[in-house]
C-alpha cells in the first residue's frame, strides 16, 4: 500500500512538473512572438474624415501581414494634438502594441509658438510615410459669384475678407494653403471657419454657412461627380490625374502653393529596433498589397510609401514649408 502511494505521489509530482514546464515554455513562446496580440492604430481625428477612411481600410490588410487583429481607435481633439501627445510619451514596452498616424503638416503645429509645444519631430518614431493626398479648394456648383480659380480669387480681392472659407484646424494642410495664399498674394484676405473634419466643413458650403472649402482630393472626388461642389484650384505643381481638368494654384497664380495631407505611421519612442523592423516590413507588404492598392485607387487616395532617409527628408521638407509660411501669423 505505502510503495502505491510513494509512486502516485511521484506520477503526480511528475506531472505537475511536466505541466509548469510547458506552462512556462508556452509563455516564452509567446513573449517572444510579437505581436501576440490585438494591434492599435490610433487615429487622431474624429470618424469619417479622411484619414480615419484610409486607415479604416488599411487596418485588415496590416493584420493580414502581422498576424493579429488590428483596431482602428478615434482620439480626436487639439488638431490632432490630444492624440499626438500621447504618443510622444507612448511607453516602448507597455504600448508597442499600438501603431499612431500622424499627419504632414498638423503635427508641425508644434511650430507655432502661441501653443508652446516642447515635442519636435523627434519626439515621434516615425515609421513610414503612407499616402499623400494633395489639397484642393472648391465651391458650390452654380455659385452666380464665382465659378473658376481666376474668379474667386479676382472676387476674394476686391471683397477682401468677405468670403469665408471653411477648413481644418489652424495648422492643418487645410488651412496651411489658404495661409500660403493670405501671406504670398497680395491683397487676398478670407475669413476662415475651423472645423474638426470633412463632413461638417462639407455641410457648411453646402449649407451656404461659408463660400468655399479648402479639403483634399481623394475625399472631396464624390463631391464632384454628384455635382454639389466645383473644385476650382489644386494645390500642388503638377495637375492631379484625379482631376486633370483642375488648374493648379500656381497656373492661375504664379505662385507655388503646395500643401498635402501627408499620412504617416509611428510607433513609441524607443522601441526595441526587432519590433520596429516587423511593423515596417508588415506595413510595406500591406501597402503594396494589389487588392489594397487597387481600393485606395478607386477613393482616389495617392499611396506613397517612404522609410528612414527618405522619410526624414520628405519630413524636413515639409518642417521647412511651414516656417517659411508661419501660418500662425494668418490664422485669425
Amino acid at each position: 500500500m505505502g510503495f502505491l502511494i510513494k509512486k502516485s505521489i511521484k506520477y503526480f509530482s511528475f506531472i505537475l512538473v511536466f505541466t509548469l514546464f510547458l506552462s512556462t515554455n508556452s509563455q516564452s513562446i509567446l513573449a517572444q512572438k510579437f505581436p501576440n496580440k490585438p494591434v492599435q492604430i490610433v487615429v487622431p481625428f474624429k470618424p469619417g474624415g479622411g484619414a480615419d477612411r484610409t486607415f479604416r481600410l488599411f487596418a485588415p490588410y496590416l493584420a493580414k501581414e502581422l498576424g493579429v487583429p488590428v483596431n482602428v481607435t478615434n482620439i480626436a481633439g487639439g488638431g490632432g494634438w490630444v492624440a499626438w501627445a500621447q504618443m510622444a510619451k507612448w511607453d516602448a514596452n507597455k504600448d508597442d502594441h499600438k501603431l499612431g498616424v500622424i499627419n504632414l503638416p498638423h503635427v508641425l503645429s508644434l511650430l507655432d509658438p502661441r501653443m508652446k509645444r516642447t515635442q519636435t519631430l523627434k519626439s515621434f518614431n516615425f515609421l513610414a510615410w503612407h499616402s499623400l493626398d494633395p489639397c484642393i479648394w472648391a465651391i458650390r456648383e452654380g455659385d452666380p459669384r464665382f465659378q473658376t480659380g481666376k474668379q474667386f480669387i479676382d472676387y476674394v480681392m476686391k471683397n477682401p475678407n468677405k468670403v469665408v472659407m471653411s477648413t481644418t484646424a489652424v495648422g492643418s494642410d487645410d488651412h496651411m494653403g489658404i495661409a500660403y495664399a493670405e501671406k504670398f498674394l497680395k491683397g487676398f484676405k478670407v475669413k476662415k471657419v475651423y472645423a474638426n473634419g470633412d463632413s461638417k466643413k462639407i455641410q457648411e458650403v453646402l449649407g451656404k454657412h461659408t463660400d468655399a472649402v479648402a479639403g483634399n482630393v481623394g475625399y472631396y472626388v464624390p463631391y464632384f461627380m454628384d455635382a454639389k461642389l466645383k473644385p476650382i484650384f489644386v494645390l500642388s505643381l503638377e495637375r492631379s490625374p484625379n482631376l486633370p481638368s483642375v488648374p493648379t494654384f500656381f497656373e492661375v497664380t504664379g505662385l507655388k502653393n503646395v500643401s498635402y495631407a501627408g499620412r504617416t505611421l509611428a510607433t513609441a519612442p524607443g522601441m526595441a529596433e526587432s519590433k520596429r523592423k516587423t511593423y515596417l516590413d508588415a506595413i510595406k507588404r500591406a501597402i503594396e498589397n494589389p487588392q489594397y492598392m487597387a481600393k485606395e485607387a478607386k477613393n482616389k487616395n495617392p499611396l506613397l510609401f517612404k522609410e528612414s532617409a527618405e522619410l526624414w527628408k520628405t519630413l524636413n521638407e515639409s518642417k521647412s514649408m511651414v516656417q517659411k509660411v508661419k501660418f500662425w501669423e494668418a490664422a485669425k
